[in-house]
């Protein structure tokens, strides 16, 4: 009931032509969006409690999608910058059908479908961010040290340029869902 009268209230948003982003608009960025993202998310009940993580990572990847070149040219990652391969994991992986579904079900989304320039909407970006996130066997710690150290393993990885400290000295500073 809940995510039916948030899309409502998006869609018309949408069509009376208010200026504010949404979870659907492409480049949308902005602490309510990002939280409305995860509120839907959330609302679909399938994945287990992230204590917050979704929205930290938003914040720490791009604050809110405010953070200069969140939308470069020829990157598609959107507010949780997630890159062509794990978009790509969240499509091929089938141990995720069970999610696809629900998605399809509640959102009208056809995630095998999708395309990673669909992630500069908020709501595919958070979605594909939850799913590759939903692919590693270990749950979401609570606490603030073992999600920085969660977020370097999983999610900025060896490859990425983000270090535990970056990740908690960011949270710390953070306003929103994440903070």
């Amino acid at each position: 009931m809940l995510l039916t009268i948030i899309v409502f209230g998006l869609v018309a948003q949408h069509f009376l032509g208010c200026d504010a982003d949404s979870p659907y608009t492409p480049k949308g960025k902005g602490g309510d969006v990002v939280a409305d993202v995860v509120e839907m998310i959330n609302s679909l009940g399938i994945f287990p409690n992230d204590h917050k993580f979704l929205c930290r990572v938003a914040w720490v990847e791009s604050k809110y999608g405010v953070a200069p070149g969140t939308y470069r040219p020829s990157y598609y990652g959107g507010i949780w910058q997630v890159d062509a391969i794990g978009y790509r994991e969240t499509v091929i992986q089938q141990g995720l059908r069970k999610y696809w579904d629900r998605i399809k079900e509640r959102l009208h989304i056809d995630w095998e479908k999708t395309s990673w320039s669909d992630l500069e909407k908020p709501l595919y970006s958070g979605l594909a961010a939850r799913l590759f996130l939903a692919r590693i066997p270990a749950p979401i710690p609570a606490d603030l040290t073992a999600q920085a150290q969660y977020w370097k393993k999983y999610y900025n990885t060896s490859a990425g340029k983000g270090t535990v400290q970056k990740f908690i000295n960011d949270v710390k500073q953070a306003t929103g869902c994440a903070a």
